[in-house]
């Protein structure tokens, strides 16, 4: 697997490639087999396209609907729905959207043959705002990150809302478009990003994503499009994240190794602050941007954390009850492809 197609597909290249200490972190988890050689790369999109086959039949639900934002995640999810089976039914659900990503979704319904239906939102959309304006006048107006967050999750979960609605009526699901990147960034709203199904969660977006994409034909100009969220929140993905995607992953990556190594990190950051510990640990050294980024990146996990275990549970007095429910499901009902799953987890890729 080529370093520099790595670069290329991430986008790295073009925003100036790595820091020391990231390039020299790359090279070291390719080595490690963290970022997955392009015939392992296969055979994952092979397991998936299996794995959602043996759903399809084994549920008894052969349609999934998705929202065709314009971006790789949504068309690479419709193609292995695609690969496998599924009918597949793309919605370009624009609220005061960009029009060339609503083309690019469009475009990769026709790519990909699916079927697709369109519907503008933004009415709906701005209806809502003014309502809640009703008791809160910052929120039609104010152009502070709280503000353009709130209406950026309104957007999402109004584009939710009709999904789950069309899934209803063409009795299917909703297709789950988030990727491990995302799911570490916590950048997804909460009931409107994540449906049902999520084939590509565990696929980091640096690299893996665009590889598949690419691999199963998605168009072009999708899989190279500049990564955005589309409500209208920031300057794109990166620009929000405060890292591109392939410092976040490597970042990520490197902050579990060194937790795996010696899981007192976080005890011993009481005299120092976390991310000075882990620099240390990391070996950062004088890379002042590598230690920006890692703050940056430990930031936004702190602040996320709470997202990756919704809904939040306590261990109560009566939570047996859980792992009662639990065991009835999986004994009657749940598609063995999900128990084989939990139980093995994965693997040989």
């Amino acid at each position: 697997m080529p370093y520099s197609e790595i670069l290329a597909l991430s986008r790295q290249s073009a925003a100036g490639g790595l820091s020391p200490w990231f390039d020299a972190r790359l090279k070291a988890q390719i080595d490690a087999g963290l970022f997955l050689e392009e015939d392992r790369l296969a055979r994952v999109r092979d397991r998936i396209a299996g794995q959602l086959a043996d759903y399809r039949t084994q549920a008894g639900v052969g349609t999934a609907v998705l929202g065709m934002s314009g971006g790789v995640d949504s068309a690479l999810t419709a193609a292995l729905f695609k690969r496998a089976g599924w009918r597949v039914i793309g919605f370009t659900l624009p609220i005061r959207q960009d029009p060339i990503e609503t083309e690019r979704g469009a475009e990769a319904c026709e790519a990909l043959g699916l079927e697709h239906l369109h519907l503008d939102l933004s009415p709906e959309y701005e209806a809502m705002v003014a309502a809640l304006g009703r008791i809160d006048e910052a929120m039609p107006g104010s152009d502070d990150t709280p503000a353009r967050t709130r209406r950026g999750n309104l957007r999402a979960r109004l584009r939710m809302i009709t999904l789950y609605d069309q899934a209803h009526r063409f009795g299917g699901i909703v297709a789950s478009t988030d990727n491990f990147s995302e799911l570490c960034a916590g950048f997804w709203t909460l009931h409107g990003d994540v449906g049902d199904l999520a084939p590509v969660q565990g696929l980091i977006k640096s690299w893996e994503i665009p590889w598949l994409a690419r691999d199963v034909g998605v168009p072009e100009k999708t899989w190279r499009a500049k990564p955005t969220d589309g409500l209208g929140i920031g300057g794109g993905d990166e620009a929000q994240i405060g890292a591109t995607y392939l410092e976040w992953d490597i970042a990520v990556f490197a902050i579990a190794e060194a937790l795996g190594r010696d899981p007192r990190l976080a005890a011993k950051a009481v005299a120092n602050p976390l991310a000075e510990t882990l620099a240390e640990a990391l070996d950062m050294g004088g890379d002042d941007h590598a230690r920006r980024i890692l703050g940056t990146v430990l930031a936004r996990l702190r602040m996320t954390w709470h997202k990756r275990v919704n809904p939040i549970r306590f261990d109560h007095p009566l939570a047996d009850r859980f792992a009662l429910i639990d065991r009835t499901d999986e004994a009657l009902f749940r598609p063995s492809v999900l128990r084989q799953q939990e139980s093995h987890g994965d693997r040989n890729l």
